[in-house]
């Protein structure tokens, strides 16, 4: 554990690059939980077949792996900013989440080192990560009782996160000194010198003093 804080912690100390991987589309996630919801009012309103089950069965499913692939993707990106140094990989941040029992946790570990890397680095200010993990977390228990609004739960707190990682983003190539524009001019170029200051003074000779007579 201690190893883990260590690695965790150098990679905050390190300077950034620009990462090369876009961030994904996280509100097409939307479409998931809107299909889902058209396809639920359809088997309650229509009284179709048990059979249609299976079609918001693959919605949900097909909606949640979407959201991995959004994992995947902010973590290829942390892991090009901080130029390998950020301690979990994309494989890592999708595996765990299939771990029987550990995938509770790390609903609220990978969100955790997430924003305090963010933090850490001083560019964006995002909420604990621990409140990231309670929010998946209930849009986990949510999708039990109604899945387009579990997705739409799900899909919002992760759009959170891209709008932050690319505020970072942002920010970073701002910083860039590739990027920067060119220093402006010597404003002392271009100022119109006084003809008054420049031209020499006439000097006045001394009056001799008046006589005074009685």
């Amino acid at each position: 554990m201690s190893s883990f804080l260590s690695i965790e912690s150098s990679a905050w100390s390190n300077e950034e690059r620009v990462p090369h991987t876009d961030l994904p589309w996280v509100w097409f996630g939307y479409i998931f939980a809107f299909a889902f919801l058209v396809a639920e009012v359809l088997h309650v309103a229509l009284d179709l077949s048990e059979g249609f089950k299976l079609i918001l069965i693959l919605i949900a499913l097909s909606g949640w792996i979407y959201w991995l692939f959004c994992v995947s993707r902010f973590h290829k990106i942390l892991e090009e900013l901080s130029a390998g140094r950020y301690p979990i990989d994309p494989p890592k941040a999708v595996g765990y989440h299939f771990v029987p029992f550990y995938n509770f946790y790390w609903l609220f570990k990978w969100p955790r080192v997430l924003a305090n890397y963010l933090n850490e680095r001083g560019r964006v200010r995002i909420v604990n990560g621990y409140l990231l993990g309670f929010m998946l977390l209930l849009s986990a228990i949510l999708r039990l009782f109604d899945g387009a609004l579990g997705l739409a739960c799900l899909y919002t707190v992760t759009l959170y996160i891209s709008s932050k990682l690319r505020r970072h983003i942002d920010q970073v190539k701002g910083t860039n000194p590739a990027m920067l524009p060119p220093p402006p001019p010597d404003s002392r170029l271009f100022r119109q010198q006084d003809p008054q200051a420049t031209e020499p003074q006439p000097q006045q000779t001394p009056q001799p003093n008046a006589i005074v007579r009685d």
